[in-house]
């Protein structure tokens, strides 16, 4: 017996975009497809046939002249695996249901015989015709919130993590001590910040660091995050302005404090810097009242020392304090678009791009060579970042970042646009990666992990949080954002470092895909191959039968 002729619905409905070589039957692209069911006018056909004298040949022998159409010209004809519905691609599970959603649904529950058909825009949730889509919801809303649960779970404590408790860390925030003065507040400053238990203070010996320069350039280039640096005559200058009555004695000129605030600004204004404050003002105030206590009770009765204590007010009213000197600082408030958020929109963009490559390169990655296949995957996305990270880094420009601290303003620019390239290479190439192992289905839960590892080290110093975010030294955001604070900031260069750790991850990611597809791709090829050959002797037969 023999099944009824194909449905003119059926012969005309166009393939939205094959995922694969083995995913297309052979079939004529203006007319039916040809398998074992067809009959009829399409058996005829079949006839025409040009017959090989050998048992394989392609698919170009198949057309003649009696198949060309009213133009002269031979239709396409394109093979397909039986089952090709069942063996697609990984990325491509999505990408090819471009149809309504009743080609998806209906396709899996048909209606049996003497059964009635369903009709749209008819039912409620809960009527009983559709119990079976109603269970299939469920399943599909039911798996999802576990899934995203358990991500959730995997990946938000670690962010946490990195924040939390990061007040119990700060005695790793290095002050160093440099004592020019080796007189009385020299000693009394130096033994009472080294009592300090919530920064780690330590001496440096002021032959290291013989000026001021060389202090400077020590806390820009990280030696440490701060330097406490008490003056040469610190306490000679106090003792022969009161003795002297010198009116324009600076207390304040004593003792500098440097630090580069744009290192890490959260750092900074949360620890390093309120806690200088309070150890240096709980030691300075103590003094100051023991100094003039001293001072007054040593002269009490000596007329001339008051007297010129008088002329010299500051000298009891503030003998000792502190000067701050922010070497870098955190002066521009829109930066935070770019150190932080703004990479984690980049990462955002990465992944639009990512998605819209998958569904684009699967309509034409069935008629692609491995070789050309595999250029695609990688040159394409490279070409799209291009573009696209050259339009976020204009972004900043109506807004005035100043990209001229370290270079030039041009040069500063385009420095990170090539920055914002390579960031969105490393974070890209990644999900590229993922997405032919996880599908188009399952990327998005690839996508929050990303993201979590990437801003759990960059909101913090790694000083500030456990050991186990050490690992950041080595993540996109954390190079990326290293740059830009250099080149709005002018904080430690290490630019060829971190652009070198970008290029490494665009190099890992471009092995992982070449690898990964062809794996995929190996297997799809051997499939098609097989069946093509299928496909070519059922044609003899068809053609011997006739």
């Amino acid at each position: 017996m023999t099944s009824s002729p194909p449905s003119p619905s059926a012969i005309n409905k166009p393939n939205f975009g094959p995922t694969a070589p083995e995913d297309q039957p052979l079939r004529n692209v203006n007319g039916p497809i040809l398998n074992k069911a067809s009959n009829g006018k399409e058996n005829e056909k079949t006839s025409n046939l040009s017959k090989s004298p050998t048992r394989t040949f392609s698919s170009r022998k198949l057309s003649t002249s009696s198949q060309r159409d009213k133009d002269g010209f031979t239709p396409l004809r394109v093979y397909e695996s039986r089952d090709a519905q069942n063996r697609k691609m990984p990325e491509a599970q999505v990408a090819n249901n471009v149809g309504p959603a009743k080609a998806i649904a209906a396709g899996m529950i048909k209606p049996e015989d003497g059964e009635k058909k369903l009709e749209k825009f008819k039912y409620s949730f809960f009527s009983p015709e559709i119990a079976m889509f109603r269970k299939l919801a469920f399943k599909m809303i039911i798996g999802t919130v576990v899934i995203t649960v358990l991500v959730m779970w995997m990946t938000l404590p670690f962010y946490w993590g990195s924040l939390w408790k990061s007040n119990r860390y700060t005695d790793k925030l290095t002050v160093r001590i440099i004592d020019r003065d080796g007189g009385e507040i020299g000693q009394t400053v130096t033994q009472g910040l080294l009592a300090q238990t919530n920064l780690r203070y330590f001496i440096t010996s002021p032959s290291e660091f013989p000026d001021i320069p060389s202090i400077e350039h020590d806390i820009v280039n990280q030696g440490a995050w701060a330097s406490i640096v008490i003056n040469t005559g610190a306490t000679t200058n106090l003792n022969q302005a009161r003795s002297n009555g010198n009116a324009s004695y600076n207390g304040s000129s004593a003792i500098d404090v440097f630090y580069a605030q744009a290192r890490m600004e959260t750092a900074v204004n949360s620890y390093l810097l309120p806690y200088m404050q309070q150890a240096l003002g709980g030691l300075l105030g103590q003094y100051n009242a023991r100094s003039v206590a001293q001072y007054l009770q040593a002269n009490a009765n000596n007329a001339t020392a008051i007297n010129a204590l008088a002329a010299a007010p500051t000298t009891v009213s503030n003998p000792v304090w502190y000067t701050l000197f922010n070497l870098r600082p955190y002066n521009q408030p829109v930066a935070q678009a770019i150190t932080l958020v703004g990479l984690i929109y980049m990462l955002i963009f990465s992944f639009i791009i990512t998605m819209s490559n998958n569904a684009v390169r699967e309509i034409i990655a069935p008629f692609l060579t491995t070789r050309a296949y595999l250029i695609y995957r990688i040159v394409a996305p490279l070409c799209l970042y291009f573009v696209i990270s050259f339009f976020f880094a204009m972004i900043n420009l109506p807004f005035k970042i100043h990209f001229g601290a370290h270079f030039t303003y041009a040069g500063g620019f385009f420095l990170w646009w090539f920055t914002l390239f390579l960031g969105m290479g490393a974070v890209g190439l990644s999900t590229e990666f993922m997405i032919t192992i996880l599908g188009p289905r399952f990327i998005a839960f690839f996508l929050l992990p990303l993201i979590i590892a990437n801003v759990s080290v960059v909101s913090l110093p790694h000083e500030l949080q456990p050991w186990i975010y050490r690992y950041g030294v080595a993540m996109p955001f954390y190079n990326a954002s290293r740059v830009v604070r250099t080149i709005i900031f002018d904080t430690k260069n290490d630019i060829a470092e971190n652009l070198g750790i970008l290029l490494a991850w665009i190099a890992v990611n471009i092995i992982t895909i070449t690898l990964t597809t062809w794996l995929f791709r190996r297997k799809s090829v051997n499939q098609h191959n097989k069946e093509v050959g299928e496909n070519e002797l059922d044609s003899l037969e068809r053609i011997n039968e006739a």
